[in-house]
């Protein structure tokens, strides 16, 4: 059975680079119906924090990969020492200066076969020895790295490039235990859009950032999975097709770019995707939390036009704070117009009907909305054409946006009413909103 392990060190928070390493473990385990091992690799006892552990925890748990097993390798420290004693023990192991030291053979070399990049060749010499158990007793990566992967089976090991030139030594603690070794995937690196190395000022941010700016964890997914993996000329999954389709034939050789524009076209896509309720639901808090719409308010406004809001106007939005903001039209609220309508007095008193008449149906579908505006506009002798742009900007603040009587419709009527009075300068002392 494939048995995967995702194993960061706690000493900082989880960024795009650690989130991909796990995401491309989950996969295959989950394609393949094995087993995902999330380990914290906490040897490191100066650096490594619970506060990290959490915030690692927590960024996995969001982006929805969940784990099979769980340890810490400190809690290993016994077993560690058992393994260590057996190679001390067979002369793999000496001890100099209370250290303990990996003998390497003299001359060759040590020869890593990694399933993407085929043969690397490593110079024994540059290896020389090298320590395993420090001389206050507590245990380093390389050595503890091997013996735990060893004891939980696994069977491919999936993890950045970087790790490449450790696995040479990796390699001969196998040799020394006489076990057989997973299959290496080294992933080439994620490089900034200058091509540089990932910086924060490209990306390289905690994941739960992204969660902060508003993008979905099924996009970031989408995202990272695209950053040295494809399927054809595929650019947007769901989660349950990632599942079906990954293959470790799929992963590419050379260096992915990370770009933000794109991470944001696919939060786009995913937000129209995204179950209408559960869309609604997260922005809710996001909304509220601009301080413009209140608790009462949200909970007063019919459930129906809130999803028929949310629904159009989610086209546009390319994070769940760009759809919080403009949710705010659906609410009795002053309006953040980018421009002024500014009606001619005959477009003034065509709005002035229009809101008579959508006072008067309280229209709840578009239809009824059109029904209501060209009524109104029939009986003054004017057509859509003398007054859309500016009910269009009166009502909702933009001079573009979805069907106007599609929002029009997704507004309470008394708010659509009182913004088309107060745009014609009739509706004097009136709110805003209505």
């Amino acid at each position: 059975m494939v048995r995967v392990r995702f194993a960061p060190s706690p000493t900082g928070y989880l960024h795009v680079g650690g989130a991909r390493t796990a995401l491309f473990n989950w996969l295959f385990a989950r394609h393949t119906g094995g087993a995902f091992v999330l380990r914290i690799e906490d040897t490191d006892r100066e650096r490594s924090t619970d506060e990290a552990i959490e915030q690692i925890v927590d960024s996995l748990r969001w982006l929805g990969l969940d784990w099979d097993e769980y340890y810490r390798q400190t809690e290993r420290h016994e077993r560690h020492l058992e393994v260590a004693e057996s190679l001390l023990r067979a002369g793999a192991v000496y001890e100099k200066d209370g250290a303990w030291w990996f003998r390497v053979p003299e001359g060759g070399d040590t020869v890593v076969h990694d399933e993407l990049v085929g043969d690397v060749r490593f110079d024994n010499e540059q290896l020389k020895d090298f320590v395993i158990r420090r001389s206050d007793g507590t245990f380093v990566y390389n050595f503890v790295v091997v013996v735990d992967d060893v004891d939980m089976a696994i069977t491919h090991v999936i993890r950045g490039d970087e790790h490449l030139n450790n696995t040479p030594k990796q390699m001969r603690i196998y040799q020394a235990l006489g076990v057989p070794m997973p299959l290496f995937y080294h992933l080439p690196m994620i490089l900034g859009a200058d091509r540089g190395k990932l910086s924060k000022r490209h990306g390289a941010t905690s994941v739960l950032e992204y969660r902060d700016r508003g993008i979905l964890p099924d996009a970031l997914v989408n995202f990272l999975v695209r950053l040295g993996w494809a399927y054809g000329n595929e650019e947007v999954f769901a989660r349950e097709d990632l599942v079906r389709l990954f293959a470790l034939e799929g992963l590419n050789k050379s260096a992915a770019v990370f770009e933000d524009a794109k991470l944001l076209w696919l939060n786009q896509q995913h937000l129209k995707r995204l179950d209408l309720a559960a869309l609604v639901d997260l922005i809710r808090p996001l909304t509220l939390g601009r301080g413009r719409v209140g608790a009462e308010m949200w909970s007063a406004a019919d459930p129906e036009r809130l999803r028929a809001g949310a629904n159009l106007l989610r086209d546009r939005a390319r994070t769940l704070h760009d759809l919080a903001a403009t949710m705010e039209i659906l609410f009795a609220v002053p309006v953040e117009r980018e421009a002024d309508p500014s009606p001619s007095p005959s477009q003034a008193r065509l709005m002035q009907a229009i809101a008579d008449e959508i006072s008067s149906r309280s229209p709840t579908s578009p239809q009824a909305a059109e029904d209501a505006m060209r009524g109104a506009l029939e009986r003054e002798g004017a057509t859509l054409k003398d007054v859309a742009l500016v009910c269009r900007l009166a009502v909702t603040g933009r001079k573009a946006g979805p069907g106007l009587f599609e929002i029009l419709a997704a507004i309470e009527p008394g708010v659509v009413a009182g913004r088309l009075r107060n745009a014609a300068g009739t509706g004097a002392g009136r709110p805003e909103g209505g």
